[in-house]
């Protein structure tokens, strides 16, 4: 039995992002719109994992059976200094919705005091994977690096941290490694590849009908 693999998201990003991942792999990837699905799930979980697990089996229920692999995921920021915030919180660190802008400077205020061997920080990705009347297991991928003092001139719409993250292992902005060319690229591997390369023998392996 050859099941397909399913990415339980609405954003045409991440679709993107992840389907050229798999696509690297040689597995064919399906979005929901391919299988005639449209969820809004809500993200109400008090962590990562919590909202992997949610998207998943949001899909996985309305799925109702189905030879069919699906993978949901969350993303968050955690700061060394300030405890792991605002982990899954970054749209609403204070309460409220926030610009990218806000973001930024909030972000540079809390770290105004904190010396520069101390600004470590962490890009982090959930997965949660199953089939239809499956537990669900969880993988995840992390991508290190440091708060910058001040921010870059770039602005990447929809994420703030583009401009302040840098990435030691790279020697490079992460706003300006996702602005380079597609082939060189691939020497960049993020925490969302990171996850999915931790997740693939199982993947194949739930793909290929062994659970």
């Amino acid at each position: 039995m050859t099941r397909q693999l399913l990415y339980a998201t609405s954003n045409p990003g991440k679709v993107m992002e992840v389907r050229k991942i798999f696509e690297s792999l040689g597995l064919p990837m399906q979005a929901p719109a391919d299988v005639g699905l449209a969820l809004d799930v809500p993200e109400t979980g008090a962590s990562l994992e919590d909202n992997a697990r949610q998207k998943a089996q949001a899909y996985l229920d309305r799925l109702g059976g189905g030879d069919y692999v699906v993978i949901g995921d969350d993303t968050g920021v955690e700061i060394d200094a300030l405890n792991g915030e605002p982990g899954i919180h970054v749209r609403r660190w204070i309460g409220r919705p926030m610009t990218d802008q806000e973001i930024i400077d909030h972000c540079l205020a809390r770290l105004a005091d904190v010396p520069p061997g101390q600004r470590g920080a962490q890009f982090r990705t959930v997965f949660a994977l199953g089939v239809p009347g499956g537990a669900l297991e969880l993988y995840d991928g992390t991508l290190r690096g440091v708060i910058l003092p001040e921010a870059d001139d770039l602005r990447i719409e929809g994420f703030p941290f583009e401009s302040i993250f840098y990435v030691p292992e790279w020697d490079m902005l992460l706003g300006k490694a996702h602005q380079l060319p597609t082939a060189a690229k691939a020497r960049f591997v993020t925490h969302r590849e990171r996850a999915l390369r931790a997740a693939l023998p199982r993947i194949r392996a739930l793909l290929d009908g062994r659970q």
